[in-house]
């Protein structure tokens, strides 16, 4: 019955911080919401949802205990973050805004602790099938609230609010129904995933479109790390070489291929905002301006860059930019050592065994990489995106751990059915 209500629980976690409804409840659009801490309505649920979690958590406080060193790096950001409000412009919204980061922070170590991989999988197939048939629902039956009709005239933004974070939210549907293979039935899969692709197409973001193709190569590719160093040593360099090849021909022919799909050359006026950030990043190099008080509106330097730009951004399409702008190298520092340990454990995953979904951390931090490099922000309250790195950083730690002491114990080299079918193995 507990392992039922937690499961229904986290479902409804993962919907929560996918920040669909948000406007519904706020009664505003998400990209209004620049200060959501003064809706009471918002912060009545966000302080019910982390109660409901922590009780759970209670429930398993010795297994989230040996799994916070699994999420060291993350925690250490996250309470950096805190820390951050002693060099924060504005010190009281920081300090509440990174506490709930912690919190965000601590549902992904629960998460990734308690569920083992595949009924991780399970659990987010459900919440990314629910949000695109909500978001489909929304779109066919209530245009007026699912369909773009101001910035993007036509464009799908569903139960998201926006276009591009509808589309993000379908790449990530799609990895995970690839993924799941083997962890939910069969029909589920093949029900579930023309339904994403549509959605996700429906939303005409440029950048979902190539993240996903990216992603979905990707997942084939990785499938050869589990071959022999011999084998996989020249793979890799010819990987390289093509993928060099290809950089080349985008960099030659970019104007050409953006024109096709009816962008410019500015990738919708990211590089200006870019160019914009720099001036205020390298004011504020080592610590930046703290968490989450750099974009605020027509507030302190945000109001600078929008004045600069012609228009209000509300963060910098770049979650390396945002994280050096609010937390400094230092910030951006932590991140990256983390985020290269956790790539490391992923790899040795998939080198393990032969389980698709064990390619499922490893998918998940490429598109991290991927997706950051033109959208953001990394570090964000209440934030899915987070939450989900955090779930995998751990599940690919563990899963590297309980591997290493089967190896101690058995003297074999490769994925081996003693390893894959040990109840630990992949939680």
């Amino acid at each position: 019955m507990v392992n039922a209500l937690e499961s229904c629980f986290a479902v409804l976690m993962l919907l929560y911080l996918s920040s669909g409804f948000t406007g519904f409840l706020s009664g505003d659009s998400p990209l209004n919401l620049w200060r959501v801490e003064d809706n009471p309505l918002l912060l009545a649920i966000q302080m019910a949802m982390y109660g409901v979690t922590l009780g759970f958590i209670a429930l398993h406080w010795r297994k989230l205990a040996n799994a916070l060193q699994a999420g060291a790096w993350s925690m250490g950001l996250a309470f950096f973050a805190v820390a951050s409000t002693l060099w924060s412009s504005d010190p009281a919204f920081t300090l509440r805004r990174s506490l709930v980061v912690v919190a965000t922070t601590v549902f992904g170590i629960y998460f990734g602790s308690l569920f083992e991989l595949p009924r991780q999988l399970r659990l987010l197939v459900w919440a990314f099938a629910l949000l695109a048939v909500l978001s489909a629902g929304c779109a066919l039956w209530f245009p007026q609230y699912g369909i773009d009709n101001q910035l993007h005239h036509g464009d799908w933004q569903g139960v998201l609010g926006q276009k591009n974070l509808l589309g993000k939210a379908m790449v990530v549907a799609i990895v995970v129904l690839w993924s799941a293979k083997g962890a939910i039935p069969r029909v589920l899969q093949i029900v579930t995933l023309p339904v994403c692709a549509v959605v996700m197409l429906m939303s005409q973001s440029l950048a979902s479109l190539l993240v996903c193709g990216a992603l979905l190569a990707m997942a084939v590719g990785y499938r050869a790390l589990r071959a022999r160093l011999t084998t996989l040593v020249p793979i890799v360099v010819l990987v390289l070489l093509v993928v060099s090849v290809l950089m080349l021909l985008i960099f030659d022919n970019g104007p050409l291929a953006l024109a096709y799909f009816g962008r410019s050359t500015t990738l919708s006026r990211r590089t200006e905002i870019w160019r914009a950030v720099w001036s205020f990043i390298s004011a504020h190099m080592l610590l930046g301006y703290g968490f989450s008080s750099f974009w605020a509106g027509m507030q302190g330097e945000s109001a600078l860059v929008a004045a600069r730009l012609g228009f209000v951004a509300r963060h910098a399409h770049n979650g390396f930019l945002d994280l050096w702008l609010e937390l400094g190298i230092v910030g951006l520092l932590i991140f990256a050592v983390g985020y290269f340990q956790a790539v490391r454990q992923g790899v040795l995953l998939v080198r393990s065994t032969h389980n698709r979904f064990a390619c499922w951390p490893l998918l998940y931090f490429t598109f991290m990489l991927l997706y950051d490099l033109v959208e953001g922000p990394i570090l964000r309250q209440n934030n899915l995106y987070w939450a989900l790195y955090v779930a995998a950083t751990v599940s690919a730690t563990q899963a590297a751990r309980v591997r290493c002491a089967l190896r101690a114990a058995l003297p074999i080299t490769g994925p081996h059915p003693r390893l894959e079918q040990h109840p630990d193995y992949l939680s």
